[in-house]
């Protein structure tokens, strides 16, 4: 049976402006030109999430009415003119809603009506919402949170109408800076500005917008990550038969520039281009199929509480880490570091709690993995997608974090007497490295929905088991397919064959790239009743339905193929097997890892379990770059994959799975500039890509190879021959290849020709690491320099030397490479520090070198930010500092940087001045204080370590490793909120509700007087870096010309250090005895028997030693070894 979306659109439009409404007259978006001013595009079958509540308050109770959908009585009407109406009649009241646009203007007006029709007097208030953009349509579809960020709020309070809201897109769009003023012509008592504080996080368990029932909303400007504006009226009360009227209204522009207002716009200037609404002729509209429809108002279940024996019974007696509030369970771990939360815990999470499977192919990055993104709220599957993560979508993405539409991605919908309740928040959700489990106890049963990946195969599972029923459950699985990166753009089709359904799509960019993408499904017989959901009739397929009966288990297996459609058919998998593989191999690929300390057991254990959930993460990045929050992506950044992915392996001894990235990496290189795009997809889609790069990007292809060249002594690879990319023929590859060598060469060039022009100091160009420092005009680009990529270029030089030192034919390069180090190392000590202090920037006034300004820095008299990390840290790690330098700052960094919840970019934040523009881009145009601009931002953290690793600073090593690990994070960071414990946080971000608040109160940060949250989740180089530093750092087994080199940094309040891991592909135990001191080993045994050893330089502390591979070889044994050292 095929079910029908009609595609009939009725657009009311003004000067500009535009607003789109269904058959149903369902708001479907309101634009200007190519501008999204709201957020998002309702669905097929779903409401807007634009509406004006009537709130009724009698006896100190408040009932909320939807006027602009959805309640029973409401009926619809359109006027000659255009104009929308919505009706309710109830006993109580009529009311009427009228949305309007002004003929020479962009405004749009909401009027709403009341009328008084019971006996008693009428007391009620509105509340007008509305979802907020502000940006092109593609900005917005990659990401509405990101785009949030950047929308200045800036709220007033006007005579005679109260509060007024003006917003402002910071980055801009098409048009420039897009702006809206959203108030009232009569009073509004009371406003709030994020969809997190109108539909709480309750929202997940109520389906109901969370303020509807508080007396009144928050009156705070909080910017978060849903920028949605609400007004709430005074009080109203009408006598019998009295009637009131209330407009509402949103004016646009199309550029604000410079920064958003500092008064609102008078309301007699919007005022005057209103004209009185006329319902006369007006044309009712048939709601049946609307309100027949169950995501108008969809009935949900949701799983009871689970007592103890419930829970041991589902996930065993083993609870590590737990985590409770008010004695109630919320969260632990178990075997196989699995990770149970319990539906008492979503209650406390801003970002609910989701998770990111791949095919446990995903080990190569070359495979055609697919993956797929689980949501707690019964989002079983979503973003399901082979290969490419943005273009070859089957499923949809699930677009907010509060469960806002019900129809994304893959969801189960249970029958209860003749309609279908749909699965929502569970009693349990456990995640582990490639599954789901979704518990829901009801009606004195158990629904389980387990979904997961195969490792051999790109396939994804589906089981639902039902137990305690007596009647199988009916079911229906409803799928929102895509088969392109956004909703409606590709012409899906459906056939089916038997218990197999086969999906393609008429995309033009997959059929240019993939022609042959298609997705098989294959059901079990009791779910293959196949119901499909098309645009008028017989149009593009929106909606897959399954419906059946299910008693005690059934399977839906997802599969695809990047080639062939005629793929073979899917077999139904098996969980137990698959989850045994999958876990085998993520184990043999970090070495059998396995740590423990004599003197605290606990800590270790974090390790353990974060050892495997951040390898997890690390793989995402690396073969499916997306993540929770960021779900576009597809592509590797240049400088993120030369470090998080590279470093994970070659920590890890993969060096073939390190030489693969670097080959693919230089492939990439630009043949007309020598240097690299700031991100590129590594694909099919190789040439989507951005063109330009920040001006340390083309340095960090080089220190990867370098690092490569020194521990592996591979040169041979020097000679691989490799294609450029050529910006003139649209970013494809050249047909001739040269050397690996030729493409260094010309990446050296590159760095010479992008020196200042005087200095051998390199131009800090489109930015460096810390993206929201991006130079805000052309001066900047060409005669700022960055105190940090200055260090990492001199360690990247030094490196390539040594790696190449002995090798003839290599010689004159060297010579160039020395040269340059050496100017560039004087210019560094004479430009970049001041006072014995280096600073973040300089610039060279008009490109005089002689008059040098100092920006981050005591000398400062502009930004006001004295201090910066990263130049820092970074010229501790390449030991450009001098001893006397480096304990200096590194004492700056304590005092000035370090916060319980890690080390912070600079000592203040840029201030804010409403997206006003002086030196830095997204640092001055950020609204929300997320990432990197609120200044902790971990990857950063996670180099201040490898500093004190450097510097041999042991304790302090350890009293950081754990601030930025989820697991049981409360006992590292006591001001930390409760957050998702399993996965990589991006950032820190203070609980601050806007970056003026945070500006004033910064140092509240430093004293933890605030709390702190976890920022985006899983998509980041920073997992890859961690385990590396882990590795490599704090462990200290590293490598060199394929000998072992051992520095280890340990405390000597851990005791005695036990390591499982496999050294040379050899399993070993590992004990570090820290007895006479916590770095340098004194003595290291292999197998009982003493090894000879060569002590490395380190100029801040002894160094570590190095043992010959031989020496090592000839001792190690194939099955058990025992390596001790002793520091």
């Amino acid at each position: 049976m095929n079910f029908s979306i009609s595609t009939a659109k009725h657009t009311l439009s003004g000067q500009n402006i535009s607003l789109s409404f269904n058959q149903y007259h369902v708001l479907q978006s309101i634009r200007a030109g190519k501008i999204m001013v709201s957020q998002y595009d309702t669905p097929e079958m779903e409401l807007a999430l634009a509406n004006i509540y009537l709130r009724t308050k009698e006896n100190g109770q408040i009932s909320a009415t939807p006027l602009m959908y959805f309640n029973g009585q409401i009926e619809t009407c359109r006027s000659e003119s255009g104009e929308v109406t919505w009706t309710t009649r109830t006993e109580q009241f009529c009311a009427t809603v009228t949305v309007s646009v002004a003929i020479d203007r962009n405004t749009v007006f909401f009027t709403a009506n009341v009328e008084n029709l019971g006996k008693d007097s009428l007391t009620y208030d509105l509340i007008y919402g509305q979802d907020i953009a502000l940006a092109d349509e593609g900005a917005v579809k990659s990401n509405e949170a990101y785009c949030s960020q950047y929308i200045d709020q800036q709220v007033f309070q006007l005579e005679g109408v109260g509060y007024t809201v003006c917003c402002r897109q910071n980055l801009p769009q098409s048009s420039g800076n897009p702006w809206v003023q959203i108030g009232s012509f009569q009073p509004v008592a009371h406003f709030s500005t994020d969809g997190i504080q109108f539909f709480g996080k309750s929202y997940k368990f109520t389906n109901e917008p969370e303020a509807l029932l508080k007396p009144a909303l928050d009156d705070k400007r909080y910017q978060f990550e849903m920028a949605y504006i609400a007004l709430q009226t005074q009080d109203i009360q009408l006598t019998t038969g009295e009637h009131s009227s209330h407009v509402f209204y949103l004016d646009f522009q199309d550029n604000m520039p410079s920064s958003n207002v500092s008064e609102a716009l008078p309301v007699a200037d919007i005022r005057q281009h209103y004209s009185s609404v006329d319902h006369s002729n007006s044309a009712a509209v048939d709601l049946s199929g609307l309100k027949e429809n169950c995501l108008t108002q969809p009935a949900v279940i949701i799983g009871e509480t689970l007592n103890e024996n419930e829970i041991t019974r589902f996930f065993g007696e083993q609870r590590r880490f737990p985590e409770t509030e008010g004695g109630e369970l919320l969260s632990f771990f178990r075997e196989n570091s699995c990770y149970v939360t319990l539906k008492a815990k979503e209650q406390h999470l801003e970002r609910a709690t989701g998770h990111m499977i791949a095919s446990g192919n995903n080990q190569d990055f070359a495979n055609a993995v697919m993956s797929s993104t689980h949501g707690i709220y019964g989002v079983f599957n979503s973003h399901v997608v082979l290969g490419n993560t943005s273009f070859n979508k089957l499923l949809g993405v699930e677009r907010s974090f509060l469960n806002l539409f019900k129809s994304s991605g893959q969801r189960i919908w249970v029958k209860q007497g003749e309609t279908y309740h749909l699965l929502t928040m569970p009693s349990a959700y456990e995640a582990g490295a490639n599954h789901s489990l979704w518990v829901y106890k009801f009606q004195n049963g158990f629904i389980q929905v387990r979904c997961f990946s195969a490792q051999s195969a790109p396939a994804i599972q589906m089981d639902i088991k039902a137990e305690g029923y007596d009647q199988p459950l009916e079911l229906m699985i409803t799928h929102q397919l895509l088969m392109a990166n956004n909703e409606h753009e590709s012409h899906v089709q459906v056939h089916q064959e038997g218990n197999l359904i086969h999906i393609t799509g008429d995309n033009a960019l997959i059929a240019d790239t993939l022609p042959e993408l298609s997705y098989t499904l294959r059901t079990d017989s009791c779910l293959n009743q196949v119901d499909l959901v098309q645009e008028d009739g017989n149009g593009p397929v929106r909606y897959l339905v399954l419906s059946g009966t299910v008693e005690g288990q059934a399977s839906l297996t997802i599969t695809g193929s990047l080639w062939d459609q005629q793929q073979s058919a899917p077999e139904t998998l098996d969980f137990d097997r698959e989850t045994t593989a999958f876990q085998d191999a993520q184990n043999q690929l970090i070495n059998q890892f396995n740590i423990d300390f004599e003197h605290d057991h606990h800590n270790a254990d974090k390790l353990n379990d974060t050892m495997q959930w951040f390898t997890h993460n690390a793989l995402v990045h690396y073969s499916t770059p997306h993540g929770l929050e960021q779900y576009s992506g597809a592509a590797w950044g240049t400088r993120d994959v030369s470090q998080g992915p590279f470093e994970f392996f070659m920590s890890l001894q993969r060096y073939d799975r390190a030489a693969a990235l670097l080959e693919t990496i230089y492939s990439h290189q630009h043949l007309e500039t020598g240097t690299w795009p700031q991100w590129f997809m590594f694909d099919q889609y190789a040439r989507i890509q951005q063109e330009d790069a920040h001006g340390d990007v083309v340095v960090w292809p080089m220190k990867a190879l370098a690092d490569y060249l020194v521990a592996t002594g591979d040169l041979a690879i020097l000679d691989k021959q490799l294609p450029y990319t050529a910006i003139e023929e649209g970013f494809g590859f050249t047909e001739q290849t040269v050397s690996l060598f030729a493409h260094v060469e010309r990446q050296l060039k590159h760095i010479i020709d992008s020196l200042v022009p005087g200095t051998s100091l390199s131009c800090y160009g489109d930015g460096d690491w810390d993206d929201t420092l991006q130079p805000a005009n052309q001066a900047l680009r060409e005669n700022m320099v960055s105190g940090w990529t200055i260090p990492l270029t001199l360690q990247t030089l030094k490196t390539m030397s040594k790696a190449l030192a002995g090798h003839g034919q290599y010689d004159a390069f060297i010579n160039e490479l020395n040269l340059l180090a050496e100017k560039m190392e004087a210019d560094y000590h004479r430009y970049l520090i001041k006072d014995g202090v280096i600073a973040g920037f300089i610039h060279f006034a008009n490109g005089d070198t002689s008059q040098v300004e100092y920006l981050l820095h005591p000398a400062d008299q502009k930004t006001g930010i004295k201090y910066r990390l990263l130049p820092g840290s970074r010229s501790i790690i390449s030991e450009t500092f001098d001893p006397e330098l480096a304990e200096k700052h590194m004492a700056i960094i304590h005092e000035h940087l370090l916060c319980p919840d890690g080390v912070r970019l600079m000592d203040r934040m840029a201030e804010y001045k409403a997206g006003k523009q002086s030196y830095f881009k997204r640092a001055e145009l950020a609204a929300n204080l997320g990432r990197e601009v609120g200044l902790q931002y971990c990857h950063a953290h996670i180099r201040f370590i490898e500093a004190l690793c450097k510097m041999g600073k042991a304790e302090t090593v350890f009293e950081n490793l754990y601030k930025i690990i989820p697991v049981g994070i409360q006992s590292a960071v006591p001001n930390a909120e409760l957050r998702q414990s399993n996965a990589y946080f991006s950032s820190s971000d203070g609980k601050f509700n806007d970056r003026y608040e945070a500006y004033d109160n910064f140092q509240q940060l430093r004293t933890g007087d605030v709390k702190v949250k976890g920022g985006w989740r899983i998509y980041s180089s920073g997992p890859g870096i961690y385990i590396n530093q882990l590795i490599s750092s704090v462990l200290g087994i590293r490598y060199q010309q394929q000998s072992l080199v051992l520095d280890p940094v340990i405390a000597r309040t851990l005791g005695k250090v036990t390591l499982n891991f496999r050294i040379f592909d050899k399993p070993c135990q590992i004990i570090i005895h820290p007895e006479q001191g916590e770095h340098t080993p004194k003595k290291v045994c292999l197998n009982d028997k003493p090894l000879t050893f060569t002590q490395l330089a380190n100029p801040y502390r002894t160094g570590g030693v190095l043992v010959e591979k031989d020496v090592l070889e000839s001792t190690l044994s194939a099955t058990d070894n025992l390596l001790e050292i002793w520091l």
